[in-house]
């Protein structure tokens, strides 16, 4: 079931000229992940490695910027001091038919910086958009439960002129939808609304880049967070910074 990478990513080159990611990047780098000589905690100013089941990827973290690894998601968080055990974003499960769904969700400040990381395999998604093929008929019930539940983590389709929305992400007017570039990957996040839509109750995004797909999400559940414009920005330069290796 698996496609070639190619039907899926945008090759694009992003060159990111903001100060905070040009000269003033650290070059140091740490391995972040559970492998043996592996960290499982990264703090900026850094290039965090991480190693996460089939995703590898590098990120740059500045100053007051963090990644932990869990098995098996990744959550990073921008904090003052310290992030302490209660402070980080967490991981919650729920069993499903088909394994489990997932969400990622924080305790405290509902405007602070976050989002966690889950990685997949491209087989999951729908995400061409195209029309149901013969062999979509011998999709397994399991199989047709999780593309369900990632078209809703991931509600963009890939067209000739990049990802579009799809009616899994609701009314326009309550979503802010931008593309995402970087090498030889592609993807989109999402920013939905609060009701005064003046901040937003919970972020989404997916980079896709060969045969996987690494989601980010940061919500709360019925506790939404109110995170304001520029921190929607700001996520946007930190995942616009993230590399896979050659």
């Amino acid at each position: 079931m698996k496609e070639k990478c190619g039907r899926y990513v945008l090759a694009a080159m992003c060159l990111i000229s903001t100060s905070a990611f040009s000269s003033n990047l650290a070059d140091t780098v740490v391995n972040v992940g559970d492998e043996t000589g592996y960290s499982a905690f990264a703090s900026g100013k850094t290039v965090a490695a991480i190693h996460q089941g089939n995703c590898n990827y590098s990120m740059v973290l500045l100053e007051n910027q963090y990644v932990k690894f869990n098995t098996p998601d990744v959550v990073f968080l921008e904090s003052n001091t310290k992030p302490t055990d209660n402070s980080w974003p967490y991981l919650e499960q729920a069993e499903m038919s088909a394994g489990y769904d997932w969400s990622f969700k924080k305790n405290g400040d509902p405007k602070s910086k976050w989002f966690g990381l889950m990685c997949d395999g491209i087989e999951d998604f729908d995400l061409q958009g195209s029309p149901v093929s013969i062999d979509s008929e011998n999709i397994s019930p399991e199989l047709q439960d999780i593309k369900q539940a990632n078209s809703l983590k991931c509600p963009a389709t890939l067209t000739a002129s990049g990802w579009v929305p799809t009616k899994n992400a609701g009314r326009p007017e309550e979503y802010i939808f931008q593309q995402l570039t970087g090498t030889d990957w592609s993807g989109f996040m999402f920013g939905f609304k609060n009701r005064d839509k003046d901040s937003f109750a919970r972020i989404s995004f997916c980079l896709v880049q060969g045969n996987n797909v690494l989601i980010g999400a940061a919500g709360n559940g019925s506790k939404q967070l109110s995170l304001d414009h520029k921190i929607l920005d700001e996520i946007k330069m930190t995942l616009e910074s993230v590399k896979f290796p050659q």
